[in-house]
């Protein structure tokens, strides 16, 4: 079984968008419903499954270097749009902050060069669909084309979890690129707190030099909490990174046939046990 993992630069970087934009557009025969960490084993046997969880960035080096067969697609944004975006669950404050930024991208630039490994900008996702989707079946040969990236939202059936993500199903859109300079406050109380993104801006194509940091001169910093804490403390990091290596492998067998139909097997049991005891 091929498997794809789809994680990301931090939360609101379109890793929804692209899972389900795959589901609809490739032929993938087995996903889970929202987001699921790349421990999660298949639920049934397949060719082909994909899942995503962001903030795998931190967990998934040692099993891209044991897994054979898995692929990740690493989904960047600009920053200063992540910071800036909002989720339904908690639409009345930011959702994502620098520290997220600051904390993944490390972990994807030390991938970078991986043959597995496959960076998608979320601007190129939206702006050029199609040229997205010649590029990832370029990457992954395997892939099978149903349909046009272009024309996901026709087609697509996200889980209700996807579309509060998402915020409905509709054609990919570039509305959002730039909406930082609506909401510039936040960005410099995201910069005061965390500071400065020139470099990382530049690096990944956003900005050519830091004389964008002219349009904070006089902004107030909003330095209002969001939905995530400022800061992951050393016990929060640890317990997402926890046994990565050790759990690496679980992975590696959860890609087996055989593994999948034991397992399988055994959750069929254990249901008719289940019934047959407790009614």
């Amino acid at each position: 079984m091929k498997r794809i993992h789809i994680v990301g630069s931090g939360p609101r970087t379109g890793t929804t968008l692209l899972a389900e934009i795959m589901i609809a557009c490739f032929e993938i025969d087995v996903h889970t419903e929202h987001e699921d960490s790349i421990y999660t084993w298949p639920p049934y046997v397949g060719d082909i499954f994909l899942t995503k969880k962001p903030r795998d960035i931190l967990v998934i080096e040692p099993i891209l270097r044991i897994a054979r067969n898995l692929y990740i697609i690493y989904m960047v944004r600009d920053p200063r749009d992540m910071i800036v975006s909002k989720h339904a669950i908690d639409s009345d404050r930011y959702w994502a902050n620098l520290i997220h930024w600051k904390t993944y991208t490390p972990y994807g630039r030390r991938l970078q060069s991986h043959p597995r490994f496959i960076t998608v900008r979320y601007e190129d996702l939206v702006t050029q669909p199609d040229q997205i989707q010649d590029y990832l079946m370029k990457r992954m040969s395997f892939l099978i084309k149903k349909a046009s990236f272009n024309s996901y939202h026709e087609i697509a059936q996200p889980s209700k979890e996807s579309m509060m993500a998402l915020g409905g199903v509709r054609p990919a859109s570039r509305s959002s690129i730039g909406n930082w300079r609506k909401h510039l406050p936040r960005v410099a109380g995201q910069l005061h707190l965390h500071g400065s993104i020139s470099e990382d801006l530049i690096a990944y194509g956003y900005e050519q030099d830091d004389a964008w940091e002219k349009e904070l001169e006089g902004i107030d910093p909003d330095l209002r909490a969001g939905h995530w804490p400022e800061n992951f403390s050393v016990k929060r990091l640890k317990q997402w990174t926890r046994g990565k290596y050790v759990k690496a492998f679980g992975v590696v067998v959860g890609q087996y046939r055989l593994a999948q139909l034991m397992r399988n097997v055994f959750k069929t049991i254990y249901r008719k046990a289940g019934s047959l005891f407790w009614g």
